[in-house]
């Protein structure tokens, strides 16, 4: 009887949900036309009377809902009456925290009476409006079915039946290198530290990309980021902790699991930081490009030929020397006395030369122990800019140099530091877990936690990356890694729906014959729709940063022709010549050369920049 009690309240809670604005009709026949039999069980329990399969089977959304509905009740029915304790709740466990809900909400509905000044009735009618339920206990049935699926979302995704196959999905990559046949498309995860030093762009969008500037301030915290970090006395999470002006600093860093999600034509990144990765664990690492996984990898970030082509063909190298330049720059606005050059303009700044030449890119680079390019012997300023970094050494005694001569974030040499300049400053990024490392990535995404009488501690994985004396700490990024498993797949509800299924025989009969059909081609519909949604988003944003890469090309490679107050011509780069720099700080430094202050005067060749 209890399970008959039990169809009677779902169903009433499928009319009312089902209800639009013919519901006075809805219940004219009893007529079942959609059953279900517990597995081991005889009982029919009714889902859906004829009347109600008629009156929205030809709605635009119909057989989502009958989806929906079927859904929760065979979830529902798990719960209560199956007695269902394999996940982290149970029932009664789920009610009573349903029921703590409850009280929150009414408790929320006094607050907003007294700092609104309105009545309880009117707060808690707005809160129950808003939940799309009429009273308390609507309120705490739809806590307890939201409850209910999370529980067995999360229990999906663990158990021992399910956990390696959808691990495998969400991956996207096998350990043998080889793609994985699915019919979602993967999330391809990495895990990512990195260290923002803010800088705004310049107010005029036209100047962005060659004539920005940057405070006294911000061009000392650029370089003492990366004279600290090269220093090798603190860890690259510590120099985060000490550094960033991201939000990321209390982790040191770490900003946990990104993945490819473009479905909206966005990414969970800004483009140079998300993409700028990319392109550079996939394009600028020779050893990366060479794999036998990498046209699988590609394939799934959405790196087309079209992308690869549109793409600068190497990594941008920037000399060591310009970052200790910005911080001995950084104060020079004038000559030793004060007095300012050229008309006291910024965009002669040494800093902002600097800043426009090595770091205001929105293409990836790294940093290379390296002194700057020699530029006294160019016949022609333009020339200056495409070439950064010389062969020379510039500190052979720095620790954190590979034997490339690139800043890496630890004294093995590994996990090149990786630099991209976006909206809001420049982003110093470590790869923690590359797609590259694809005959770990299952142990490393795996979600033991050290209570758990085999977990390894020596296992490298996502959980154990912290060393903390707090078992909360490891089931938080436990619980990340759960979440990104169990949401990287849009379509992740049918996969319970399917699984249900199993447990029960569904019957179709009379008007309702062939729904089970439709559900099942309304599910494949979805799934093929959301796989050409990621597409589609990737190569959006793809475009979109391309297109702004050839925007930033064009502009610093453009000359102009412009004129002194003399009248007299002259033709020029945008980006200012550094030798400008370099002159402007001997100024400053005290040089008393005449034929130096000759060049800032109105008449002089460096005032044009100004």
């Amino acid at each position: 009887m209890k399970k008959s009690k039990l169809s009677i309240t779902l169903v009433t809670g499928f009319i009312a949900a089902m209800a639009l604005s013919a519901c006075s009709n809805v219940t004219s026949s009893k007529n079942a036309v959609v059953t279900f039999t517990p597995y081991g069980s005889k009982e029919k329990i009714d889902l859906l009377t004829d009347d109600m399969y008629n009156t929205y089977r030809n709605t635009t959304n119909g057989v989502s809902k009958f989806y929906d509905k079927i859904l929760e009740v065979l979830i529902r029915y798990e719960f209560k009456e199956k007695n269902f304790s394999e996940g982290e709740l149970n029932y009664s466990e789920i009610e009573k925290w349903s029921e703590n809900q409850v009280k929150e909400q009414k408790d929320k509905a006094k607050d907003n009476a007294k700092s609104n000044g309105t009545s309880y009735d009117k707060e808690w009618k707005s809160i129950l409006e808003s939940n799309n339920v009429e009273n308390a206990e609507g309120l705490k049935q739809k806590f307890i079915y939201e409850k209910e699926k999370e529980v067995m979302k999360n229990w999906y995704a663990d158990n021992d039946k399910n956990a390696a196959d959808l691990k495998d999905e969400f991956l996207g990559i096998k350990a043998d290198g080889t793609a994985v046949q699915s019919d979602v498309k993967a999330a391809m995860p990495y895990h990512i530290r990195h260290i923002l030093v803010k800088v705004d762009e310049a107010s005029d969008a036209g100047e962005k990309f060659y004539k920005g500037t940057v405070s006294e301030a911000q061009a000392k915290l650029l370089a003492n980021t990366v004279t600290t970090l090269a220093g090798g006395q603190y860890t690259f999470s510590q120099v985060a902790s000490m550094y960033s002006e991201d939000g990321s600093a209390s982790n040191g860093g770490d900003v946990g699991i990104m993945t490819n999600a473009a479905t909206s034509g966005a990414l969970g990144m800004v483009n140079e930081f998300q993409l700028g990765l990319y392109a550079y664990d996939n394009l600028y690492d020779a050893t990366n490009a060479a794999s036998p996984a990498a046209a699988a990898i590609k394939e799934g970030l959405g790196i087309t030929d079209e992308v690869k082509n549109a793409l600068p063909a190497n990594v941008v190298e920037v000399p060591y020397e310009a970052f200790v330049n910005m911080g001995k720059y950084a104060e020079a606005t004038g000559d030793k006395q004060g007095n300012k050059l050229a008309g006291g303009s910024t965009a002669l700044y040494p800093r902002n030369i600097i800043w426009n030449k090595y770091f205001n890119l929105h293409n990836v680079f790294v940093i290379k122990n390296a002194k700057k390019a020699d530029y006294s012997t160019l016949a022609n300023p333009k020339d200056e800019f495409a070439t950064l970094a010389s062969d020379t050494v510039y500190d052979a005694s720095l620790p954190r140099f590979n034997a490339q001569g690139y800043l890496t974030a630890d004294d093995a040499g590994k996990n090149i530091i990786i630099g991209v300049r976006s909206q809001y400053g420049i982003h110093f990024m470590v790869i923690e877990e590359s797609m590259y490392d694809y005959q770990n990535l299952a142990t490393y995404y795996d979600t033991k936690l050290p209570t758990d009488a085999d977990f390894d501690t020596n296992t490298r994985s996502y959980v154990n990356y912290i060393e903390s004396a707090n078992l909360e700490d490891y089931k938080k990024r436990a619980d990340d890694v759960k979440s990104k498993i169990t949401s990287f797949d849009a379509t992740y509800d049918y996969r319970l729906y399917n699984y249900l299924k199993t447990q029960v025989t569904i019957n179709f009969s009379g008007a309702a014959q062939g729904l089970g059909e439709k559900i099942n081609a309304y599910i494949d519909s979805q799934k093929e729709n959301n796989a050409y949604k990621q597409e589609d988003g990737l190569k959006k944003v793809w475009r979109t940063y391309t297109e702004l890469l050839e925007v930033q090309k064009d502009n610093r490679e453009t000359e102009y022709t412009t004129t002194n107050v003399y009248g007299v011509e002259k033709t020029l780069t945008r980006l200012v010549p550094e030798k400008i720099a370099d002159d402007f700080f001997a100024l400053y430094e005290g040089s008393t050369d005449a034929a130096i202050y000759g060049k800032f005067t109105e008449e002089g060749d460096y005032h044009y920049y100004a």
